[in-house]
């Protein structure tokens, strides 16, 4: 007698392995083959569609670079300058097949032009409501630019006032071949206890460029104060180069701008040791 070979519901019931839904715990969902199969087709068409995405923006990106990499190598740039200008392409395009900016866009978005900035400043004035800094928006940049050196000249300068400076000349006229043989000598690096005193000729042009300090053909106001300077090897070699050679009297001095700089930056010490800030 022939036995019926075909499975029945029961047994293939009982055969496909069904989680335990009876802990809740797990968050699962029974799954049958219906179930499994839909599943598996939608990570098919999830996965295939990522797949042609990514292989047509690897194919544009491909044949885009090519052709950046050419156009330089025919143009003769350097092999460091083709591959930089290949990784910028290889960037933008990344960033163009997610969506995003491309790097001119966001800086043109991001940074206004100077122009609209001038405007913005100018709206700023005129009204009555903009609150004001209390300090000049300059004075950050200018700590990053000078050095602890300067900021001992400046700090001195604030203390001790105006210091004499001198410059020696030869006795002709400058359209008849004068000479200036020593321009600007101080002493403010043995005074204001520099590190590098031998710098000071770069500092001061520095300072001077920030608009922090300012030179003056007013000699300071005790006389005596220029002997140490005109004592100096220097000076006594240039007065001998020939008759009629001159010593005249200069001052360094802070600028208004350059006091509220170090009345609001930087530490001064008064008298009595202690340090403050006015």
């Amino acid at each position: 007698m022939d036995v019926d070979k075909t499975p029945s519901a029961e047994v293939v019931r009982r055969t496909v392995a069904v989680p335990d839904t009876t802990d809740n715990s797990r968050g699962m969902l029974p799954m049958s083959p219906v179930r499994t199969v839909r599943a598996a087709t939608g990570v098919a068409k999830v996965a295939f569609t990522a797949a042609s995405g990514m292989t047509l923006w690897t194919l544009d990106t491909a044949l885009g670079v090519t052709v950046t990499v050419l156009r330089g190598s025919l143009a003769g740039n350097p092999p460091e300058a083709v591959l930089a200008e290949a990784e910028t392409e290889v960037r933008e395009r990344l960033r163009h097949a997610l969506g995003l900016p491309t790097s001119a866009e966001y800086h043109r978005e991001a940074m206004p032009t100077l122009r609209e900035q001038g405007a913005q400043l100018l709206r700023l004035s005129a009204s009555t409501h903009a609150a004001q800094p209390d300090t000049h928006p300059a004075y950050p940049g200018i700590l990053a630019e000078i050095t602890p050196d300067e900021a001992r000249i400046l700090r001195f300068l604030h203390v001790d006032g105006p210091q004499p400076s001198i410059d020696v000349r030869t006795g002709r006229q400058r359209a008849f071949g004068g000479e200036r043989l020593v321009s600007g000598l101080t002493m403010l690096g043995e005074h204001a206890g520099l590190r590098f005193p031998n710098r000071v000729p770069q500092y001061l042009p520095n300072l001077r460029r920030l608009g922090l300090i300012e030179f003056t053909r007013d000699p300071v106001g005790n006389p005596s104060r220029y002997q140490l300077i005109e004592a100096q090897e220097q000076v006594r070699d240039a007065l001998k180069r020939g008759f009629g050679t001159k010593v005249s009297y200069r001052s360094i001095l802070l600028t208004e701008f350059g006091a509220d700089f170090v009345r609001t930056c930087l530490p001064t010490v008064i008298s009595d040791g202690r340090e403050t800030a006015t």
